[in-house]
């Protein structure tokens, strides 16, 4: 498909809500048109060839993409705070927060780590393999964050994380993933008294994460790490993984879930071969309790597994769910936590469709 200039009014109309100059929202304008009209993997190229009339270098794109004016403003703001006054404020908002990583090559890439999860397999005698030198792999990362509207929008945010070293040379403050997270949940622009339910893994169990909710009072649901113990006198707190010794004797309660159905079924992107009453519903065996856990207070645990037959259960077999919610549904508490993975879908669009997001850190 050609795509000229004046067939992208209503986007350039969109655009000017931002504080974005003539020339950075053509720049944005073909950066927008690649991700919408190329399917694979894209690059800097495509992106400057995207409008047929006014093509530009590929160079001229990873200049724009490298100003370091995109991490200092937050010119997606106007655009999301537009998209979001078209929403209710009736309904219930769930805010998805994950880290995702950016693979990079090279020693003297800035800002980069290396996450030293690679198992290197011993090289055995008279063996040829793994004699080739290959290119040091690290990494960006981000804390990113996914809100998903009652209508079923989806704007995104994120904060690249940098290392200390790059802090130290840049005089920039440090924070964590889960402090970046916290920031995030209390700069969402929604009105007071929004109902937000936050959705994380295990990474924001942290107390940083719960304070940034209580604050803005919202509910949250993250797997507890299993290390946590119960709250009591010292020398009788036993850990949540204890509830898992004797996992026969809880009462278990079947939890059948289909995709395509229920009260959050329109938060979730589905395909075609995902939907309809012939496809099986994914079946939990699952456990709630309403218990005081040191350092976090009184929440609610909801133990959960999809396999049938455990008869000594480990952390890896079953997933100990902690929410602040005590008063919600052992049913709502499981499809909402399965909601999470909207997140990974999301970052597995940005990160397999374009070469440019490596580029904003």
């Amino acid at each position: 498909m050609i795509m000229v200039k004046d067939s992208t009014r209503d986007l350039n109309r969109f655009l000017k809500l931002s504080s974005l100059n003539e020339f950075a929202r053509g720049m944005v304008m073909r950066i927008v048109v690649t991700f919408m009209l190329h399917r694979g993997r894209m690059s800097c190229s495509q992106a400057g060839g995207a409008i047929r009339t006014e093509p530009v270098h590929r160079s001229q794109v990873t200049r724009f993409l490298a100003r370091t004016r995109w991490q200092k403003h937050d010119f997606n703001a106007p655009l999301r705070e537009q998209l979001l006054a078209l929403e209710s404020t009736k309904g219930r908002f769930l805010f998805l927060i994950d880290a995702t990583l950016c693979g990079q090559s090279g020693k003297k890439t800035q800002n980069t780590y290396s996450t030293g999860n690679r198992n290197k397999r011993r090289r055995k005698n008279g063996r040829r393999y793994g004699t080739k030198k290959h290119a040091r792999r690290s990494c960006h990362s981000f804390t990113f964050g996914l809100l998903i509207t009652p209508s079923g929008y989806r704007p995104p945010f994120q904060i690249p994380h940098y290392t200390k070293e790059y802090c130290k040379a840049r005089g920039l403050t440090h924070r964590t993933t889960a402090e970046a997270a916290a920031d995030l949940i209390r700069s969402l622009p929604l009105p007071e008294g929004s109902d937000v339910v936050v959705l994380g893994d295990t990474a924001y169990d942290a107390k940083v994460v719960r304070e940034a909710c209580e604050e803005q009072n919202y509910l949250w649901i993250f797997p507890a790490n299993p290390e946590r113990v119960f709250d009591g006198p010292v020398g009788s707190r036993p850990k949540l993984r204890s509830r898992l010794k004797d996992w026969t004797s809880l009462s278990l309660k079947t939890i059948r879930l289909r995709a395509s159905t229920g009260k959050y079924a329109g938060y979730r992107r589905l395909s075609r071969w995902r939907m309809g009453p012939k496809l099986k519903p994914r079946v939990y065996f699952a456990h709630q309790e309403k218990r005081q856990v040191r350092s976090v207070g009184r929440v609610q645990l909801v133990f959960s597994t999809m396999k049938p037959d455990l008869k000594k259960a480990t952390p890896d077999d079953v997933k100990i769910l902690m929410t602040n919610a005590v008063d919600m549904s052992l049913t709502e508490v499981i499809e909402l936590y399965s909601l999470r993975w909207q997140i990974e879908v999301s970052q597995a669009e940005c990160v397999s469709r374009t070469a440019l997001y490596q580029l904003v850190a």
